[in-house]
């Protein structure tokens, strides 16, 4: 029955080879970077403005800083937890990394990898937005496989089973749950539809404006997504934390983006 179709993760463990194990979040991550890389040099390829292979040679700095930057975020908004166990700052294979922090060291790593090679910062966060939505579709089924990153209660037609453990206490007696995740995987996954077809069929687009629509789009996407997650702990003005941030990026990309526009089409 339609009613019964219900999500339930698998289980954190994708291998263990002589006690090691290889967790499914680290493979979906790794997916989420290759598919994300390979996608963005495609598109910057393609264009005829970039040398060939760009993304993937600018594939080491995206995905060291973006990996520092994801962490060092989590880890500042969950600073209680490691100010009590600091030396888990360095302890990925516990998880915990933020999509926000992620796109900032991103951003670092881009404008490094432009100052180095004399490339135009604004052109490459055009041609890096598409494979960074597509990431993020696949990266939040990381989420999934660690029951993280779910609604609140919900019994309805798609839920998500959350083993007892991973239940916030005030939720404990709930056992489905909005599966959050997918809900912004499919999100993000149209979002890199729409940049997908604006790159690849608007050739003279101003500079700077796919970066500014991924910024408003997924600002909205993440804002809205927030308001039925239960795993913010911090929160500013009544919002969590990452609507709060998601309103800010809105708003200074809106106007940058309705600014730039109107110089354009005016």
């Amino acid at each position: 029955m339609l009613s019964e179709l219900a999500l339930s993760s698998p289980g954190r463990v994708f291998l263990s080879i002589n006690g090691f194990e290889i967790y499914n979040y680290g493979v979906t991550m790794a997916l989420a970077l290759l598919a994300g890389v390979l996608v963005s040099n495609y598109l910057a390829s393609k264009s005829n403005k970039f040398p060939k292979n760009i993304f993937v040679d600018m594939a080491p700095y995206l995905i060291i800083f973006g990996i520092i930057g994801a962490r060092i975020w989590y880890c500042l908004l969950n600073y209680r937890e490691y100010l009590l166990f600091p030396l888990d700052v360095f302890n990925l294979r516990m998880g915990g990394i933020s999509i926000h922090g992620a796109i900032l060291g991103g951003f670092i790593a881009v404008l490094l990898y432009a100052k180095l090679n004399k490339r135009s910062i604004v052109s490459l966060c055009d041609y890096a937005v598409p494979g960074l939505a597509l990431g993020q579709a696949v990266g939040r089924w990381g989420n999934f496989f660690n029951s993280e990153a779910f609604g609140l209660p919900y019994d309805g037609f798609l839920k998500l089973y959350i083993p007892p453990y991973m239940r916030p206490s005030e939720f404990s007696e709930y056992s489905y749950f909005h599966p959050a995740f997918l809900y912004e995987s499919i999100l993000d996954f149209i979002l890199f539809m729409v940049l997908f077809y604006f790159i690849n069929n608007k050739k003279n687009f101003p500079r700077g404006t796919a970066a500014l629509v991924y910024l408003v789009l997924y600002s909205v996407i993440r804002f809205g997504i927030e308001l039925i997650r239960v795993d913010s702990e911090f929160v500013i003005f009544d919002l969590p934390f990452p609507a709060f941030i998601s309103l800010i990026i809105f708003t200074i990309s809106g106007i940058a983006l309705i600014i730039k526009l109107t110089k354009v089409y005016k």
